[in-house]
C-alpha cells in the first residue's frame, strides 16, 4: 500500500458543510438577552432566579464565569448554562490561554486577501478579538445575540474558547495527550468578500486547516493551524458543541496520519479521509454521551447532513465515496465498541491505537491495530472488540459493492460518486483506461442471462469555493470476472477489460453499456469499476438491468479483442 495523495485541509475553505460534520432556527428566548440578568442569575447560581440585593449575595465570586450554550441552541432549547472558564492568559481577559486564541472573524476590511490563478478574488473577514472581562471579573455580559445570523457577534467566541478548553481537558487531563499544548487558532464568524458575487457571502461549514493548507489555498502563512468556523445563513457553526469536539478531534489528529488518498491492488482508497471523520465523531460523541453529531450545525441543509453514531453503518455495504458519509461506517462501528465496553475502556483503547497510526493506515490494518490495543486489557475485551468491528466490516473490507439502482437525489445522504481525475491523482500514476473510482460494484449475472446493460450520469464535480465547475468528466466501464478487479496503478498493470460504449469510450452526461458475449459471467458474479479520463466526475445516477438479448440496445459491446 503507497499513499498517493496529501490533502491538507480537512475541508475545503467553501466545501462541503461538515457533511464539515436543525432547520430553522428557534426563536431566541427572552431569558439572557440582557447582561444585567445575566449577571444578577449568575450571582446565585440559578438560571432564572430573581437578583437578590443583600450585600452578601454582591459579594460572591463570579470571576471568569459565563454562560454558554452547553451542547447547541436546538437540543438546549435555546437555554445557557452557567461554567467557570478556563482563566485567559491575557491581562484584558481577551479570549486567549494556553491552549486556544479566539479571534472573532469580522466582515470588514483588514481580512487577508484571496487568489485565485495568482489574481485576487476578495478577502476573508478581519480577524479581531471583541470580548474582554466584565468589570467584576466575569464574563456574564456576553450573550447570545438576538438572531442566530448575526456574523459579528461575541458569543461565538465564548462558546469557543468554553468548549475547546473541554476537549483540551479531555485528551489532555484524562489520557494525558500533550500534542496541543499550545493556543491553536479559532476563527469564528468567517464570512468571506467576493466582489464579483455580491460582496460578504457566508462560510457553511467548520473545518481544522493545518498550516500548510493556508499556502495551498493561496492565503498568507501562519506559523499554525487553526479551527474555522463559519457563520451562514441563520445558522452559526460555533454555537454547536458537538462541532468545536469534532473539529478540535482533527486538530488532535494532525497531519502525519489519516489523510489523502492511497493506492492498494483494487485502485485509489479514500477510506483514511473517512477514518479521520468518523474518529472525530466518535471521540465528540463519545465526551457528550450523545451519539448525534450536528443536531443544530449540520441541519441548516438538510436532515440527512446530521450524523447519528447509533445507526450501524458497514464496509462496504454503505459505501458513498464521501468521507463524510463513509465516517458513519467508522463512527458507528466505535459507538457499538462504546456500548460494549463502556466509554472510559474504549475511549482510552481507540486513543491509544490512533497512535500508532499513520498515512498508509487503511481500515483493516486500523482495526487490527485497534484489537491489539484492546487485547492488552484482557482476552475477553480483545473478543469483543474484535466482534463489534467485524460486525461493521472493517476487517478485510475490499471495496467493492453490489450494484443497487442509485440515483442521488433519493440516496440516504444525498452525495454522488466521486471518481477523481488525473490532475489531482499525479504523474506518476499509471492510468491508460483512466482513474478508478473508489468503488467497484458486482452484479449477480443469472445464467440465462444474454445480456446486462449498465447506465450511469457522470456531471462535472464543482470548482473552488462555488467559483464555477470543473473541466468534463470522461467516464467508462471496466470490467472484470467473479472477482474485484485488480490494477496495479503505479506500473501500470491491469485486470480490466475496458467495455466499449457506442460511438465513443466514455464521456460525460448519461451513458449506456450494454455487455453481452465474452463480457458476461453467466451464473455469476461480474465486477464493473467506472473509470474516467476527463475532469473530476460526481456519478449522479447508476443502474443496471439483464436483457433477454441485446439487439438494438445502445452501447452494444461483447468485449471481443
Amino acid at each position: 500500500m503507497r499513499p498517493l495523495i496529501h490533502r491538507l485541509a480537512t475541508a475545503a475553505l467553501a466545501g462541503w458543510a461538515l457533511g464539515a460534520c436543525a432547520a430553522e432556527t428557534a426563536k431566541p428566548a427572552a431569558s439572557d438577552t440582557a447582561a444585567a440578568d445575566a449577571a444578577a442569575d449568575a450571582a446565585i447560581g440559578n438560571d432564572g432566579a430573581a437578583a437578590d440585593a443583600e450585600p452578601e449575595v454582591a459579594s460572591v465570586d463570579v470571576a471568569n464565569q459565563a454562560k454558554v450554550y452547553a451542547s447547541d441552541p436546538v437540543t438546549d432549547q435555546k437555554t445557557t448554562s452557567l461554567v467557570t472558564l478556563v482563566p485567559p492568559t491575557d491581562p484584558d481577559g481577551k479570549l486567549t490561554g494556553a491552549f486556544v486564541e479566539v479571534r472573532n472573524c469580522l466582515p470588514e476590511p483588514g481580512g487577508e486577501a484571496i487568489k485565485r490563478g495568482g489574481f485576487p478574488i476578495g478577502n476573508l473577514c478581519h480577524e479581531v478579538q471583541t470580548v474582554q472581562r466584565g468589570q467584576d471579573g466575569s464574563y456574564l455580559h456576553v450573550v447570545p445575540p438576538a438572531l442566530d445570523k448575526d456574523n459579528s457577534d461575541a458569543f461565538a467566541e465564548l462558546m469557543m474558547y468554553h468548549h475547546v478548553n473541554v476537549m483540551h481537558a479531555f485528551f489532555k487531563d484524562k489520557f494525558g495527550l500533550d500534542s496541543l499544548d499550545f493556543p491553536l487558532y479559532a476563527l469564528v464568524n468567517v464570512n468571506i468578500n467576493v466582489p464579483m458575487m455580491g460582496g460578504w457571502q457566508g462560510f457553511p461549514n467548520a473545518a481544522f486547516m493545518p498550516k500548510e493548507a493556508f499556502v495551498q489555498f493561496n492565503l498568507p502563512p501562519r506559523d499554525k493551524g487553526a479551527i474555522v468556523f463559519g457563520q451562514y445563513q441563520n445558522t452559526d457553526f460555533s454555537y454547536d458543541a458537538s462541532v468545536v469536539y469534532h473539529e478540535y478531534t482533527h486538530a488532535m489528529i494532525g497531519t502525519t496520519r489519516l489523510l489523502g488518498v492511497l493506492v492498494d491492488t483494487y485502485g485509489l482508497d479514500n477510506l483514511p479521509g473517512a477514518m479521520n471523520e468518523g474518529f472525530a465523531d466518535y471521540f465528540s460523541a463519545s465526551l457528550r454521551n450523545s451519539p448525534t453529531i450536528g443536531s443544530y450545525a449540520l441541519g441548516f441543509a438538510g436532515e440527512h447532513l446530521k450524523r447519528d453514531l447509533s445507526l450501524p453503518r458497514k464496509c462496504p455495504d454503505d459505501l458513498t465515496t464521501e468521507i463524510h458519509a463513509d465516517g458513519k461506517i467508522i463512527g458507528s462501528g466505535l459507538w457499538t465498541l462504546r456500548n460494549q465496553l463502556g466509554a472510559d475502556v474504549a475511549d482510552g483503547i481507540v486513543l491509544k491505537a490512533l497512535q500508532g497510526f499513520t498515512m498508509q493506515t487503511n481500515v483493516d490494518a486500523a482495526a487490527k491495530l485497534i484489537i491489539a490495543e484492546a487485547k492488552k486489557v484482557s482476552e475477553d475485551v480483545g473478543a469483543k472488540t474484535k466482534e463489534a468491528l467485524t460486525d461493521h466490516g472493517w476487517l478485510g473490507c475490499v471495496r467493492a459493492k453490489k450494484l443497487v439502482d442509485f440515483e442521488v437525489g433519493k440516496s440516504a445522504d444525498k452525495v454522488p460518486y466521486a471518481i477523481e481525475s488525473k490532475d489531482q491523482t499525479g504523474p506518476n500514476l499509471k492510468v491508460p483506461d483512466g482513474v478508478p473510482g473508489y468503488v467497484q460494484f458486482w452484479i449477480d449475472v443469472p445464467l440465462s442471462a444474454k445480456a446486462v446493460q449498465i447506465r450511469w450520469k457522470a456531471e462535472a464535480a464543482g470548482g473552488f469555493g462555488g467559483f464555477g465547475g470543473g473541466s468534463p468528466p470522461d467516464v467508462s466501464l471496466g470490467l472484470n470476472k467473479s472477482k474485484p478487479a485488480q490494477i496495479n496503478l503505479f506500473d501500470g498493470g491491469s485486470a480490466l477489460v475496458t467495455a466499449k460504449v457506442a460511438g465513443a469510450n466514455g464521456g460525460s452526461g448519461t451513458q449506456v453499456a450494454t455487455l453481452t458475449g465474452s463480457c458476461l459471467n453467466p451464473g455469476g458474479k461480474l465486477y464493473v469499476m467506472l473509470l474516467n479520463k476527463g475532469g473530476k466526475a460526481s456519478v449522479t445516477e447508476l443502474s443496471s438491468k439483464v436483457l433477454p438479448d441485446g439487439a438494438g440496445q445502445p452501447g452494444l459491446t461483447d468485449c471481443s479483442k
